[in-house]
């Protein structure tokens, strides 16, 4: 009888050579030899009747079939991998989780919480992958969630927002000693540190407080958070941050909030996975651990009623 789908490896092959458009990199990826991967993609385009791909000098190129296949095929595919890693997570009690974090968050805010997050959940692995700044979820990447930065609206994502839209005007103590910034408009006489992902933040934050703009996207630009605090813990200049990011050294006295006040911005840190991943019990687990962290991190209790780690509130924040 003749079968009525492609088998798992020629779909495998035909995924990645797709993603690579190399089967060079697909037979690294599967680890397979190159030969597996033409001969996948050979007997699937027979099958079909179709042919995938054009082989060109440059490597390769998706045909109009190829491409329309590969989209149409793409759900299916993502479905397949979670319902796979359900029923090996540990008979649902836990699992591995490939986690893209970007750096700044992971150093100043997730890695200090390790500790607790494995005394909690011994049964979980965090594997933190290459940190992307995913646009579209519904294309595949290496990870199965990940924590963004931004406004909560990501294509084909469920986005649940985590903390980060408290925000602080930072520097050294003895820049606002030398500077005698007192009051906002003092910032005239300071060095903004631009986020350069971020390029509104100085202007929306001076418009809101009645200050001149017209020189707040003047400064030295950064790519990452932790770099502004690095700049702004040296006496550099004034940074505008996540407050959680700076907890430490608020704490520790390297850096200080000169206007003593905070604001509410509208970015902040969100968990994102494609839905086909949330339904997973390894994700659930901790998506409700890194909730339960932020609704915790002044002390208070739990938002929304009972939390599965309440008996085993995080630890204090480490003293620098």
């Amino acid at each position: 009888m003749r079968r009525l789908c492609p088998t798992i490896s020629e779909l495998n092959a035909f995924h990645s050579a797709a993603k690579h458009l190399a089967f060079t990199m697909a037979a690294r990826e599967l680890c397979v030899t190159q030969s597996a991967i033409s001969r996948h993609i050979a007997s699937l385009e027979d099958y079909l009747g179709q042919k995938l791909f054009l082989r060109k000098s440059t490597g390769l190129e998706l045909t109009d079939a190829g491409a329309t296949y590969l989209n149409t095929t793409r759900p299916a595919m993502a479905a397949l991998e979670s319902a796979t890693a359900q029923l090996m997570s540990y008979g649902g009690a836990g699992g591995a989780l490939n986690l893209s974090v970007p750096p700044t968050f992971a150093a100043q805010w997730l890695f200090p919480r390790l500790g607790h997050f494995k005394r909690t959940l011994p049964q979980v692995t965090l594997n933190f992958v290459r940190y992307q700044h995913a646009h579209d979820f519904s294309v595949p990447h290496d990870f199965d969630a990940a924590i963004q930065y931004g406004y909560g609206n990501w294509p084909s994502a469920n986005a649940r927002y985590l903390i980060g839209k408290e925000t602080s005007i930072v520097c050294s103590p003895q820049l606002r000693d030398t500077l005698a910034l007192r009051a906002p408009a003092d910032l005239e006489r300071a060095t903004l540190l631009q986020h350069i992902e971020v390029p509104l933040a100085w202007q929306d934050w001076l418009e809101a407080h009645g200050c001149d703009a017209s020189g707040s996207r003047f400064g030295p630009g950064f790519n990452l958070y932790s770099l502004i605090i690095r700049a702004a813990v040296s006496g550099f200049g004034v940074g505008i941050v996540p407050t959680c990011l700076v907890e430490d050294e608020l704490q520790a006295g390297s850096l200080v909030e000169p206007f003593g006040n905070r604001f509410d911005s509208p970015l902040g840190y969100y968990l994102c996975a494609p839905s086909a991943r949330t339904n997973l019990s390894v994700y659930k687990l901790v998506s409700a651990w890194l909730e339960h962290c932020c609704n915790h991190a002044d002390g208070g209790a739990a938002a929304g009623g009972q939390c599965l780690f309440c008996s085993a509130p995080p630890p204090p924040l480490r003293q620098a």
